[in-house]
C-alpha cells in the first residue's frame, strides 16, 4: 500500500483496495482500540499543541510553568514585557510528561534534536528555581558520556538538561541571544509534526490528514509506524495524498542500483592485479588489508607510500604477501629537487608462492619505480610515480630509457599514478609517448578519484583476450580509487594492441580500398603479411548485438547462438519514422527543433550536469557512424558497414523516402549515390535510417539545448548517446562516468 501511494498522482483516484484498508484504520480509531498515550502526527504545530496540553493535562499531577528567563535568570512574563512578540510561550511540563529535545546539545552522545524520553525529576538551585530537567530517554544508550560526568545522572540512565539560549537549533538565535533569553531546550512530545517525525519508527501513530498540504506529506505520515494494524487515523482526506511528480520523473530517470560484481576470475588462467594511490601506507594499512578486494588480488601495487624507513617495513606485513618497497629517497639522486621531499614511495606485495625476478635498470634513473617480472605469466610489471612537481617531459624521458632494456616481445604492463588527467583533450604528452611505443591505457575512458579526474593508469602493450578486463574499485580512505586488472595469464590468448586499436583504423581512413598496414616503428613484433592477414579476418567478420539483462551492449562472437545481426535491413520505415521525417521537413525548422537552456558554459559542463561525458571520435566525415559504432562496440571500427547497411535500408525503401530529400540532392538515387561514399557527413535521413535498422532510439545532445530523440525503437530504455557540435559538424558518442549507455526518460528529450 505504501509503494502505491508514494506514487499516486495529485487527482488520481485511490484504489479500492487501499481506500477500504485506510477506511478500516478510521474505524479502529473510533473505536479507540490504541494506547491512550500513542504518538499522534498533525500536520500544523497548533494542532500538536492543543493535544500536548490535553495529554498533560490528563496524565500529569503539579504541572510547572517555565518561562524564558533573562541574563540574570529573571523570568520573562510576557504580562510585564514591553516585546511581547519576541517573547515564545511558556512551556509546561510536570513529572512522567513524554518530552522531546529540540536542539542538538550533543550529537555525539546522541543528545540530538528530536530525541524523547519522560521527565524524572527537575533540579532547583538555592533560590528554588529549577536549573536541570532529568528526562529518561527512549534509548538508553543516549547520554553514555553525559553520565560519566554529570553529578545528577552518573550511575542512572538519565540526561538532564539546563537552559539554552538558542533552544531550537539556531532559529531566532541572533535575536534571542542579544536579549539574552534562555529556555529549556524541550517541548511535549504525545504529538508532533510531521516534519518533526521524519526518521522515527513506531508500533503504533495516530494521524489527522485533513490538514495535510504539499505532496508526500501523507506517505510520510503512513510510513512512522511498523505494521498496518499499529495505523489509526483521526480522519479520511484521501484526495490529500499524493506524490511530487517532479519527484517521480527523476526517479524514473535514475538507474537501478546494483552492485558490482568484483572482475576478478578466480582461475590459474588469470593474474589478479590491484594497484592503488593510498595516500599513505602507515595511515591506511588496516582499510587496505581488511578490504574486501584485497585478499582476492595475486599482486597489490601501491604508490605514494609515504614511506622512508624500510626497517619499519615488518609492520605493514599481509598475511600470505611479500612486500617489496622502494622510498622516494632511494629512488632520486640526491641533487634531484624532490628528493629530500615529503611523499612518494613505490611498493608491490605478491603472493608468497608466485615465482618473481626483480629487475634493476641498467642506468641509474631518477624515476621512482619497482621493475619485477613474473616468472610464471612471462609479464614484466612497472608500478611507477610521477609527482605533480616534476616535469612530464623528464619523467617520460626516463621512462623510455628503463623500457629499452627490455626486449621488443615482452609483455609489459605499467601502472602508475602519473598526475595526467585521461579526460583531458591537451597535455597528455605521457600517453601519446607511450602509445607511439604500442602501450595503451585499460582506464583512459573511467573516472578514478573523487573529482571524477583520470589520474591512475595501466599502460599495457598488449591487450587480454577477455573484453571486460578492468574495474575502478571504491575506496572509502583515500582521494583515488583503486584499479583491479584481471589478464589471462596464457601467452597465446592475447593480441597486440595496434592491431585492433583505433589508431589502426584511422590509418586504414587514409585510402578506403587498402589494407591495414602496421607501422614498422610502432610494432616491431608483427610482420607486415601478418597484418594484411588479420586484416581479412577483421573486414568478413559479422557485426552482432547482444543485449545483456541491464540493457548493455555486447559484442559477442558469431557462433554464439544467443547472438543476432546487428542490423535489419529487410523491413519497412514504420509511422512514426515517417511522422518524424515529414516533421522535420515540413513544420519545424531543424534548429528550432531544441528547447534553448544557456545555464551552462559549454556543452561539457551540460553532459556533466547528467553525470555524463563525450569520448572524443576521430573527425573524417565518418563521425556519426564511428560514434554509433562506439557506443555499440566500444571501438569506431564498424562506421562502413554501418553506412552501408544504412544505405542498403535506404535504397530498399527509396519509394518512401524520396519525399524527404532535399538540398543539393534532385533525386533519392542521387542522395544515395552521394551518402554512401566515405567521408561523407550524415544527415537526418541516414540518422533516421540508422535507427530504424539498429532498432535503437539515438538521442542527439548539443550545446544548450534539450536531447533531440530520433526514434528507432518503441521501447524507451533502448537508446544510443551522441553529441553534436553544428559549428564543425561534428558527432561524439556520449556515455555516463562509469562507461555505460545512459538511459533518460520521454521527459527529458525533444520529440517532433
Amino acid at each position: 500500500m505504501l509503494n502505491r501511494i508514494r506514487k499516486i498522482k495529485k487527482k488520481e483516484d485511490m484504489s479500492k483496495e487501499d481506500r477500504d484498508m485506510l477506511e478500516n484504520c478510521y474505524q479502529r480509531y473510533l473505536k479507540k482500540e490504541y494506547h491512550s498515550e500513542a504518538l499522534h502526527l498533525f500536520a500544523r504545530n497548533a494542532q500538536v499543541d492543543i493535544h500536548n496540553e490535553e495529554m498533560i493535562k490528563k496524565i500529569c499531577t503539579n504541572i510547572r510553568t517555565f518561562y524564558e528567563v533573562d541574563r540574570n535568570d529573571k523570568e520573562i512574563n510576557q504580562n510585564e514585557s514591553k516585546h511581547t512578540k519576541r517573547i515564545n510561550k511558556p512551556l509546561q511540563f510536570a513529572k512522567n510528561a513524554k518530552v522531546m529535545i529540540t536542539k542538538n546539545i550533543c550529537v555525539n552522545d546522541g543528545l540530538a534534536n528530536g530525541v524523547t524520553g519522560h521527565i524524572v525529576e527537575f533540579v532547583e538551585n538555592s533560590n528554588g528555581n529549577v536549573s536541570h530537567i532529568i528526562i529518561r530517554c527512549d534509548s538508553p544508550k543516549i547520554g553514555r558520556l553525559h553520565r560519566v560526568t554529570c553529578p545528577h545522572c552518573h550511575g542512572r540512565d538519565t540526561v538532564c538538561v539546563t537552559r539554552e539560549s538558542d533552544t531550537i537549533d539556531r532559529q531566532n538565535f541572533d535575536l534571542n541571544s542579544k536579549k539574552g533569553m534562555k529556555q529549556f531546550p524541550l517541548r511535549l512530545s504525545w504529538a508532533m509534526t510531521i516534519h518533526k517525525a521524519q526518521g522515527i519508527t513506531v508500533d503504533q501513530v495516530v494521524i489527522s490528514t485533513k490538514d495535510f498540504f504539499g505532496s508526500g506529506m501523507g506517505y510520510t505520515a503512513l510510513s512512522r509506524v511498523r505494521t498496518v494494524e499499529g495505523l489509526f487515523l483521526i480522519d479520511l482526506h484521501v484526495e490529500r495524498f499524493y506524490c511530487n511528480e517532479n519527484v517521480d520523473r527523476i526517479l524514473f530517470q535514475m538507474k537501478e542500483m546494483k552492485r558490482k560484481t568484483l572482475m576478478f576470475r578466480q582461475s590459474p588462467e588469470f593474474l589478479n592485479i590491484l594497484f592503488h594511490n593510498i595516500e599513505g601506507l602507515k595511515s591506511n594499512f588496516n582499510a587496505l588489508r581488511n578490504h574486501y578486494v584485497t585478499e582476492k588480488a595475486d599482486l597489490i601495487c601501491l604508490t605514494e607510500t609515504w614511506l622512508n624507513n624500510d626497517s619499519q617495513m615488518h609492520k605493514f606485513k599481509i598475511n600470505g604477501y611479500t612486500l617489496i618497497h622502494k622510498s622516494r629517497s632511494c629512488s632520486l639522486s640526491t641533487n634531484h629537487p624532490l628528493h629530500s621531499q615529503k611523499g612518494g614511495g613505490v611498493a608491490i606485495y605478491f603472493r608468497d608462492d608466485m615465482p618473481i625476478k626483480t629487475i634493476d635498470s641498467t642506468e641509474y634513473l631518477n624515476l621512482e619505480h619497482i621493475t619485477l617480472k613474473l616468472e610464471k605469466e612471462k609479464i614484466i610489471i612497472i608500478v611507477c610515480y610521477r609527482s605533480p612537481q616534476e616535469a612530464k617531459r623528464n619523467f617520460i624521458e626516463n621512462l623510455i630509457r628503463h623500457l629499452k632494456q627490455f626486449d621488443s616481445n615482452e609483455r609489459i604492463l605499467i601502472l602508475g599514478d602519473m598526475n595526467e588527467n585521461s579526460f583531458q583533450t591537451k597535455s597528455k604528452n605521457i600517453e601519446r609517448s607511450l602509445k607511439k611505443l604500442g602501450f595503451v591505457n585499460t582506464f583512459r575512458h573511467l573516472a578514478t578519484t573523487n573529482s571524477l579526474t583520470s589520474l591512475d593508469s595501466a599502460y599495457l602493450n598488449f591487450v587480454p583476450c577477455e573484453k571486460e578486463c578492468q574495474q575502478v574499485v571504491e575506496t572509502f580512505y583515500s582521494f583515488h580509487e583503486a584499479l583491479a586488472l584481471s589478464i589471462n595469464s596464457i601467452k597465446d590468448k592475447v593480441h597486440n594492441y595496434i592491431e585492433t586499436e583505433d589508431d589502426s583504423d584511422e590509418r586504414m581512413e587514409v585510402n578506403s580500398s587498402s589494407e591495414i598496414r602496421i607501422s614498422n616503428n610502432s610494432n616491431k613484433r608483427k610482420s607486415t603479411s601478418i597484418g594484411k592477414k588479420n586484416n581479412k579476418k577483421f573486414k568478413n567478420k559479422t557485426l552482432v548485438l547482444v543485449m545483456d539483462k541491464n540493457n548493455n551492449n555486447a559484442n559477442h562472437d558469431q557462433k554464439n547462438p544467443d547472438s543476432r545481426k546487428i542490423t535489419n535491413v529487410n523491413k519497412s520505415p514504420s509511422t512514426r519514422e515517417l511522422e518524424f521525417l515529414s516533421n522535420l521537413k515540413e513544420t519545424i525548422p531543424l534548429n528550432n527543433l531544441t528547447i534553448v537552456d544557456f545555464r551552462f558554459h559549454s556543452l561539457t559542463e551540460q553532459l556533466r550536469g547528467l553525470n555524463l561525458r563525450t569520448i572524443t571520435i576521430i573527425g573524417d566525415g565518418n563521425c556519426f557512424f564511428r560514434a554509433i559504432s562506439h557506443q555499440l562496440f566500444d571501438t569506431q571500427a564498424y562506421h562502413r558497414r554501418l553506412r552501408s547497411d544504412a544505405i542498403m535500408y535506404i535504397t530498399r525503401n527509396s519509394a518512401a523516402f524520396e519525399f524527404f530529400v532535399s538540398g543539393e540532392d534532385d533525386t533519392i538515387y542521387h542522395y544515395i549515390n552521394r551518402m554512401k561514399k566515405n567521408y561523407t557527413y550524415a544527415d537526418h535521413l541516414i540518422i533516421m535510417a540508422t535507427a530504424s535498422i539498429l532498432n535503437q532510439n539515438i538521442i542527439i545532445h548539443e550545446y544548450g539545448k534539450r536531447p533531440l530523440l530520433i526514434p528507432g525503437s518503441d521501447y524507451i530504455d533502448r537508446q544510443l548517446h551522441i553529441a553534436y557540435n553544428p559549428y564543425n559538424q561534428h558527432y561524439e558518442s556520449v556515455k555516463d562516468f562509469d562507461g555505460a549507455i545512459p538511459i533518460m526518460s520521454f521527459d527529458d528529450l525533444q520529440l517532433t
